[in-house]
């Protein structure tokens, strides 16, 4: 019998069918909407399926109705869609325009704020709308693990999806649905899909047989059935696939059968499909599955497809070793069965042969006494892969044990059972003794690796932890062994989301300074329509450019031989350093970073030369031709190795007051040590991007997603020799920055203008996400060694600090980020007698550069932790410590107001801040109930720690202290806004409008605020610092008082009046007696002939800075703020978890407390992952091996914590003269995080009785803290 086949896929977009025939059979959908449909709504943040960018909602048959599921475009064939319906962001809205109630719900919670990340929670939170799935604080977590977002902290985003269960579906989305699933029923068939192109194959059988014959004709061919592994050797290895045979649509690979012995899983039952069954038989085997990738994977991802991979931290193999599974292998017509434990030979490779394939799963059902309990140990709880996965199942009778079967994962090349420890452990009592004996019998079991995610030391030590657990679990005599849920039992009530503001009053313009006005752009967010550089429209013959990168951290280039670069297929330009025609210098600084390598590479992956091709495939295909050699030379990666070898960028920099050393000496107490404090990488969901448009007399227009236009600018106009004039830089908004594109930027601006200056032709850069991690620099790590000394009530009298920061191979703005952690390595408190020096450590790693913060919260961790140790040293309540050691401007002692760098704090109003949060957090008696509790607790250990923060205002170098603004009145009342800053999330457009509004006393929705433009507002400071809203709200004010008191001697003198009289009211203006529109006004003034466009300029007064002398004022003001955060630990595994954190921060009088709410959220959550769960690994070669978000974790939602209660301070006021009386808000929230790392020293103290004080460095990975657990528990830590 033949094979029924078709040449073409079909599927619906957005109600109109596509059928297509002449595409690469690894197209992907997101290639498809973004490149053939132009729908560019749907982003690409990491090509591999991990952030969620990229999702879209299909629909497709499942058990005979059709069902909407989240997938992930970036790693979807278009083949593997035949017969779907496909839904993106841009097709949600009513035919009239009217927002979907998903997108409502988001624009209503404030839930974007950078909208990059929007679109992909946007099509989670709708496919699960669709279905009925539940949405609520516990279900949330869980729906949307595959979104990552960078800026929010989640909560807005979450209380959005909660808010639609009481939206009614409307009727014109019902009926759009119904259409939907007509077509798919209709669409639905047996027919096998066959096409080729490119020399490529795809193929989609209908049926089994046909799948047999087809594959025994093709035993060379790539199956896939979700491509969730697959997707990745094409968007990632950039591998090309000769034939792929596709198994989503084979309908006998998707049943699940019970016959009353077993349960046979076919290999195509995806794991979102085998939850329900799974959780009927084997619970904790379904509790596991749940944490396999996120929604987005599960819904195409499959079990079949685990168990083929064969990887040795596959979440499942462990559990159907134990479960004593079987394999039903088909070739052709014949059929095998083997053990799966037989499967697994060696790494990467399974007892299967040419032309067979796996069709079945055949699982024994669970007998009487079997106790299966699945563990899944990971950095991150959820989207993330394995360090160790252990499943154990042990039969005891009479209390002895009488069967043990126990595999892992993680643990070998293979999945592998525990034969030794089983052996120890049958025929023994059950009993803690007997597994404590046999501890020693996995050392002969396993031999595990180190790598990214974990140490050998580590998956060793907690493979056997785990069996501990098990033990723990299964006899009864351990309440609670794990963290998932611990929040509302132990937490107090559970908040789904308890983020309460200030009261304001609502003013009577829409839109009015202190009022929440929604983000400027987030009806365009939630819509998809916002345009990111990569979204721009290009050119035809635009050129896609890709930047080649070094593979030594530290060698001479012998030679590098590019002629085989040129001569590849569709490439126009090849550059290097000998191609420029200017300074070959991207720095923002120092002059010392190249943008293509000369001589010498001094980091893995440095520049070394572009290219500009057609395709952005033939760019990076002939790169990989180039002929490279290099020489070796000695490389120093870390801190350590550079403070050995006094590899330094410049000398030692000192700031001190008094003698610490003498203070120290003759203190009543002192303590010493050191803390680490790791990096952190910016992860902005868009990559850096730039496009480069060439114009007349050799002039370029770059769009780049930059936080510096004019440092863009000037950096192209010294790379080409030419003048500023020559180069202009928009900039309209970027996908996230974080301190990431303020210098970073310049390396793909310049290559697309160099490309494009040598071409004529337009040309674009944009970094895929590793190599946007690889070549971009990231927060500084720091070693931090200390000395102080104290009294009895722990009043520091002398303190000494090391600060080495790793800065990486060249200079970048390593100088003021030292700076700066110098500036705040006293944080709240007031040092008498203290030497700080700095240490900037070359390496030859990426030059580390701006990141929220700047350094401050790095010297911030520094003297937290010497406060935190003082007050266990003396058995105080560390708020006791801080309290006493707090700057008083108001107290007796005019000094304790004054800083080590000689600036007089004047507003300091932290004591007030600390005793409204710690009686509104409840904090004494919940402490004291932790202490209590962990009295009873044997495994989980729970800590809280409150922490304060005073963060410094300003540019340090006091020139960037500036701002310009552009306003236009237009004939018909409109305003067009224009200012130096730049849009990056932060809502900073938004609250700059507002300024606006309130000047003129108009509606905000009168106001067009536009792209930064080096052609409007020249010379333009980066938008950093925290100071945009400061410089750029007042150079916007400046502006509109200029046009307003023209406005009023205008109508002073028409209405024969005073200027004084004519007073701007909402809408309308009264002169005299008489009363005028605003938009009667303004045509009048034209008519007349009155300018109605001005400049505004603001310089930040009062700030200077010696640094030769370490003296002066380097900050206008301080913003202040504190946390409490309450943490649970497990002490067998080092995994840890948030539970409740309560923030009072000081914005002074908000400009818009929905955007600063939004701030401090997402500033908290960003820092406690940096101090928890991002932690960042080279290797001995100085290879960053975290380079993606399958090895570098940001939080998810899950990392939120259930309850978090933010308060802004209500009597905050600026006491300097900033716009309308505000702080700035960016920055200091981040720093609010360091209270988890504190919370979580509490909890590792909690399990050594608090005898010992935890050396616990940063990031506190689970790694870490069982570390650190395991020395306070055997005394190896310094007792006190």
């Amino acid at each position: 019998m033949g094979i029924a086949m078709r040449d073409h896929v079909t599927f619906r977009l957005n109600d109109e069918v596509q059928v297509l025939r002449d595409v690469s059979p690894t197209l992907t959908l997101l290639e498809f909407l973004r490149e053939r449909r132009r729908l560019t709504g749907t982003k690409e943040g990491c090509a591999e399926g991990d952030c969620g960018a990229c999702t879209v909602a299909v629909g497709g048959l499942v058990d005979g109705e059709v069902s909407y599921q989240a997938i992930n475009a970036c790693i979807q064939f278009v083949g593997m869609l035949e017969g779907k319906s496909i839904r993106t962001v841009e097709a949600l809205k009513a035919p009239n325009g009217q927002l979907h109630p998903v997108q409502q719900a988001m624009v209503d919670e404030h839930g974007s704020q950078c909208g990059f990340c929007t679109p992909g929670f946007i099509m989670s939170i709708y496919a699960a709308y669709i279905m009925d799935h539940p949405m609520d604080a516990d279900a949330s977590p869980d729906l949307l693990a595959g979104n990552l977002c960078r800026c929010t902290g989640y909560g807005p985003i979450a209380a959005a999806a909660a808010k639609l269960a009481a939206y009614e579906k409307p009727d014109w989305d019902r009926a759009r649905l119904r259409a939907d699933q007509r077509w798919v029923r209709e669409a639905a068939d047996t027919e096998t899909v066959d096409f080729f192109c490119s020399g490529q194959r795809f193929v989609s059988p209908g049926t089994l047989d046909d799948l047999a014959r087809i594959y025994a004709a093709e035993p060379n061919a790539t199956l896939v059935a979700g491509a969730t592994d697959v997707g990745l050797w094409v968007t990632k290895m950039h591998r090309k696939l000769d034939t792929v045979i596709h198994l989503g649509r084979v309908r006998e690979l998707k049943s699940i059968v019970d016959d009353g012995e077993k349960l046979s899983i076919g290999a195509g039952v995806t794991y979102s499909q085998a939850l329900e069954t799974m959780a009927i038989y084997f619970p904790d085997f379904a509790e596991m599955t749940r944490r396999i990738g996120a929604v987005q994977i599960r819904n195409v991802g499959t079990i079949g497809g685990n168990v083929a991979n064969g990887s040795p931290i596959g979440d499942t193999l462990p559990a159907l070793i134990v479960l004593d599974a079987s394999l039903v292998l088909r070739k052709g017509n014949e059929l095998r069965r083997i053990a799966i434990e037989e499967f697994f030979v060696e790494y990467g490779k399974q007892d299967r042969a040419s032309g067979e394939f796996l069709e079945a799963i055949e699982i024994p059902l669970p007998g009487p006494g079997m106790a299966l309990r699945c563990y899944k140990i990971s950095k991150r709880f959820d989207q993330d892969i394995s360090a160790v996965c252990g499943c154990m199942a042990v039969r005891v009778e009479g209390g002895r044990v009488i069967d043990a079967r126990i595999a892992y994962g993680g643990m070998a090349g293979t999945p592998e059972r525990a034969h030794t420890v089983e052996g120890a452990l049958i025929g023994q009592d059950w009993s803690e003794a007997t597994i404590n004996a046999i501890m020693g019998a996995f050392d002969n079991d396993f031999a595990p690796i180190s790598d990214m995610r974990a140490s050998a030391t580590y998956r060793q030590e907690v493979a056997a932890n785990l069996l501990k657990r098990y033990f723990q679990e299964t006899s009864g005599n351990v309440a609670k062994t794990r963290l998932v849920g611990i929040g509302a039992d132990i937490g107090g009530p559970r908040l789904d989301s308890s983020i309460v503001t200030t009261p304001t009053v609502m003013k009577s313009i829409a839109g009015d300074v202190e009022t929440p006005q929604r983000h400027d752009s987030s009806h365009k967010h939630i819509a998809g329509e916002a345009v990111f550089v990569d979204d721009i429209p290009t050119p035809k013959g635009t050129l896609a450019v890709h930047v080649a990168m070094s593979t030594k951290a530290h060698a001479k280039i012998v030679d590098l031989d590019l002629s085989p670069v040129r001569a590849a297929p569709g490439v126009v330009c090849v550059v290097a350093a000998a191609d420029i025609p200017g300074k070959n210098d991207i720095s923002p600084v120092m002059g010392d970073d190249p943008l293509f390598a000369e001589g010498v590479v001094e980091y893995a992956g440095q520049s070394l030369f572009a290219v500009g091709a057609e395709t952005i495939e033939r760019a990076r295909d002939a790169a990989a031709l180039a002929r490279i050699f290099y020489e070796d030379l000695p490389a120093v990666i870390s801190i350590d190795e550079a403070m050995d070898q006094g590899s330094l960028l410049e000398e030692p920099y000192v700031m001190s007051r008094g003698d610490a050393q003498a203070a120290i000496d003759g203190a009543v107490h002192s303590l010493s040590g050191r803390v680490y404090v790791g990096g952190q990488e910016h992860f902005y969901l868009e990559g850096q991007a730039a496009l480069a448009l060439p114009g007349e007399d050799g002039d370029i227009t770059l769009h780049s997603s930059t936080q510096h236009p004019s440092e863009i600018q000037h950096t192209i106009a010294k790379l080409l020799g030419l003048a500023n004039n020559a180069v202009t830089v928009e900039v309209r908004r970027m996908g996230g920055a974080f301190g990431g594109k303020e210098s970073n930027g310049n390396l793909p601006a310049a290559a697309a203008a160099l490309i494009a200056s040598k071409t004529g032709r337009a040309a674009k850069v944009r970094y895929d996400r590793d190599q946007d991690m690889i070549i971009t620099g990231k927060r500084h790590d720091f070693r931090i060694d200390y000395e102080v000394g104290f009294d009895n009530n722990g009043r520091i009298e002398g303190i000494d600090f090391q600060q080495a920061a790793r800065c990486g191979m060249s200079y970048d703005l390593s100088v003021p980020i030292c700076d700066r952690a110098m500036f705040h390595a006293d944080n709240t408190y007031y040092l008498p007698n203290v030497k700080i020096t700095s240490y900037r450590c070359k390496t030859h790693t990426v030059s580390n550069t701006a990141f929220r913060g700047f350094g401050g919260p790095q010297g911030m961790v520094g003297i937290e932790r010497v406060v935190d140790e003082i007050a266990h040293y003396l058995g105080k309540d560390p708020i006791e410590v801080r309290r006493v050691n707090f700057y008083d401007p108001k107290g007796a002692v005019k000094d304790r107001a004054v800083t080590p760098y000689d600036m007089t704090v004047e507003d300091c109003v932290i004591d007030e801040i600390v005793s409204e949060l710690g009686r509104t957090a409840d904090y004494d008696r919940r402490r004291a109930d932790i202490r209590e509790w962990n009295q009873t607790s044997q495994t989980l250990k729970r800590g809280i720690a409150l922490t304060p923060v005073k963060f410094g205002i300003s540019f340090t170098l006091t020139f960037l202290n500036q701002a310009g603004a552009l306003v236009h009145i237009y004939n018909d009342g409109s305003i067009h806004l224009n200012h130096g800053g730049t849009e990056m999330g932060q809502g900073l457009f938004t609250k700059v409008a507002q300024v606006a509004a309130r000047s003129f006393q108009v509606d905000i929705d009168r106001i067009k605020i536009t792209a930064t433009h080096t052609g409007k507002v020249p010379n333009t400071s980066a938008t950093a610092a925290s100071s945009g809203s400061d410089l750029n709200g007042m150079a916007t004010a400046d502006a509109c008082t200029k046009i307003k008191k023209r406005l009023q001697n205008f109508a002073a003198e028409r209405w024969q009046t005073s200027p004084d009289e004519v007073k701007f009211y909402p809408g309308r203006v009264q002169v005299g007696c008489d009363t005028i529109s605003f938009d009667e006004l303004i045509y009048e003034a034209y008519q007349a002939r009155v300018p109605l466009s001005a400049t505004g300029f603001y310089a930040t007064p009062k700030i200077n800075w010696n640094k030769a002398q370490a003296k002066g004022r380097p900050f206008f003001y301080f913003a202040y703020g504190a946390a409490v955060t309450e943490v649970a630990i497990d002490t067998l595994t080092g995994e840890n978890r948030m539970l409740r954190v309560d923030i009072l921060h000081d914005v002074g009088k908000s400009l818009n407390p929905a955007i600063d709410l939004g701030q401090i959220e997402g500033g908290f959550i960003q820092g406690a992952g940096w101090l928890t769960t991002e932690e960042l690994c080279w290797d001995d070669e100085g290879h960053l091996r975290t380079y993606a978000p399958s090895t570098y974790k940001i939080p998810t939602l899950g990392d939120r914590p259930p309850d978090m209660r933010i308060n802004i301070w209500a009597p905050g006021e600026n006491v300097e003269q900033t716009i309308h009386r505000s702080k700035a808000v960016g920055e200091p929230p981040l720093m609010l995080g360091i209270s988890a790392l504190m919370a979580l020293s509490d909890a590792v103290a909690a399990a050594g009785d608090y005898v010992h004080y935890p050396q616990l460095n940063a990031p506190a990975t689970p790694e870490r803290v069982l570390a650190a657990v395991r020395r306070v528990m055997a005394n190896e830590e310094t007792a006190l």
